[in-house]
This record gives structure tokens, sequence and C-alpha cells, in this order.
């Protein structure tokens, strides 16, 4: 069982990766910038909020109003090029990450994580709303972020984000999932992602033998997390996972679409159109077909639409009227 001195050496890795020398630990300078940076950052409403800035960290954003963000492949790799450009210019290692329909996992090394979180946001939001034609912020602000300290949690952490889609029952497992840091871990095989972002196996190393290794990991941490849902519901009602013969698959029984297929389910129905170009009639009867051909629920229907859970349940009931 690996120690908190382990732990201090994966961190002082990363401090030899970002320094490219053999010195571990941010310098006073390092620290007298960050502190710097941190005032120039409130000064422009960019809040540091008292957060950590150095280390290991789990970031998390979603969408706004938990609004679908990426719908097609040239919004993933948006993002994931600018994760990159935004890592490299703020001193960050991304470690693990996983893109779904509304929201984002990170897991990094940092010397700056919000300047870091800022170039990222600022960048996309800039990019989306030109290429979309849209206003205002695409993600919730401010992110969220959590400390990881302990080799444990890091783990934990690795597995929750690479398990993501497959506890949203959207795959059957973490290799299934295209935007996903997992098709880093394989080494020697083609990895698309790779012309888009760079991702350090530091961490994957650290905590796992072997590929083989990690995808049984990643099995165990997904039945202990259904274990613990159904353990939590009591009833035993409601979905109820399905784990199949073969080790690294683990299926959730699933009674609607999930986000991403309601998000297709749309465009093929807009069929080359634009949700701005359609009147507020065209609309309400792309919602009722979403609604009773989709089989999309009213939350869904909002967040692919943009409109207000109040007013899609509104304009679906007028169109079925």
């Amino acid at each position: 069982m690996r120690d908190r001195k382990d732990f201090s050496s994966l961190t002082r890795l990363a401090e030899k990766c970002l320094n490219g020398n053999s010195d571990a630990g941010a310098s006073q300078g390092d620290e007298n910038r960050h502190l710097q940076l941190n005032k120039q950052n409130e000064q422009n409403g960019f809040k540091t909020l008292a957060r950590e800035q150095v280390g290991f960290f789990h970031v998390w954003i979603r969408g706004s109003n938990r609004f679908i963000v990426f719908y097609e492949s040239e919004d993933f790799k948006g993002f994931l090029s600018r994760c990159h450009n935004a890592a490299q210019r703020n001193e960050t290692i991304v470690t693990a990450f996983i893109l779904m329909d509304n929201h984002v996992h990170l897991q990094v090394y940092t010397k700056s994580l919000t300047a870091f979180m800022k170039s990222l946001l600022m960048s996309f939001n800039q990019w989306y709303n030109l290429r979309k034609g849209m206003r205002g912020q695409v993600f919730t602000s401010p992110f969220c972020s959590r400390p990881i300290y302990s080799v444990d949690y890091l783990e934990y952490n690795f597995l929750y984000i690479l398990t993501n889609p497959v506890r949203a029952g959207m795959c059957e497992s973490v290799k299934d999932y295209r935007w996903s840091s997992y098709h880093f871990t394989k080494v020697g095989h083609y990895n698309f992602l790779n012309r888009f972002i760079d991702v350090s196996n530091m961490v994957a190393d650290f905590l796992f033998s072997s590929n083989k290794d990690l995808n049984l990991k990643a099995l165990e941490h997904i039945e202990e997390y259904w274990a613990a849902k159904e353990a939590e519901s009591g009833s035993g009602l409601g979905a109820t996972p399905i784990v199949s013969s073969t080790p690294e698959k683990v299926v959730k029984s699933i009674v609607k679409p999930s986000d991403n297929e309601v998000a297709q389910y749309l465009k093929f129905v807009l069929r080359g159109r634009e949700l701005g170009c359609l009147t507020r009639c065209e609309l309400s009867r792309v919602m009722k077909v979403l609604r009773f051909q989709g089989n999309a629920t009213f939350r869904q229907i909002s967040a692919v639409t943009h409109e207000s859970f109040n007013d899609v349940v509104r304009m679906v009931k007028e169109a079925e009227g």
C-alpha cells in the first residue's frame, strides 16, 4: 500500500516536469508571482475565492443552466485544443479528463489553478459563442475544484473521471467512450485525441501496473458505485446495473435516451436548420417530436433547446392541443 511519502514523490515528479530540472517545490519567486496574479484576477472581477493554487486538483465545470455544451465533434475538439493551450501557458499538466454532454471533469497538476481555468474558460467561451452565434457564459461560474492530498483520493478521482460515461449509461466500458483521457493510457495504440491535447501518464503509471490493471480497477469502481446507489435506494426500485460476464463491462439499464442521443435526434429533426431560425410554433412542434417520438424528458429538451424548463412544459402542452 502506497503511503504519503509516495504521494510526495509524485508531486516532486510533477514539479520536475514543469520546471525542467530537478528542483522540487515552488520557489519564493513563484509564490510572489501567484500572489500578484491572484490580486490581478480579483481586480479584473475573476475572484480566486481563496482557492489553493498549487498542486493536484480535481476540477469540474457544468454548462450554464445545465444546458448541453457539446453537440458535435468540433465542439469537443475545440475545448481540448484550448485546454491544451491554457495548460501550456499556465504551468499546468493535465493527467485525466472526461468531456460529457453538458459538463467536464479534469485532473491536473498546476502552479496556478485560477489562471489556468480563466485562460481556458475565456478562450473557449469566446470561440464557442462566435461559432454558434450565441452570447453569454457557456459554463456556470465560478468553476468547482478540490485539492488532492493523498494517493487514495488521487486514485478514486482518476477512476471517477474515467468511469463517468459508464455510470451515466452512455457506454459499456471506459475504453468505449471517445472523449476521454483513457485512450492516452494505451501506449502503442493509435489515439486521435493527441492531435488536440497533451495528457501526462505520470498518474496512470504511478497508480496502475498496466492497462489491464486500470481496466480491472475501473470495473471495481463502477461495481462499488452501483452497490452504494442500491444501498441508498433501499427498495431496489429504479434502474439496476447489470454486470456482464466480461470483466471490463458494466451496463446500466436505461429507460430513457441519453442527453447525447437527444441532441443527435434534434439535429436529425432540424435537418440542417438552426434553432434560432425557427418560429415559436415550429419550435413547439420540434419539442413535441422530441418528447413523444424521441422519449426525451422535459429537462433534456430544455438542455438541447436552451429554453427554460417551464417554457418547455408549456410549449409541449400547447403543441399537444
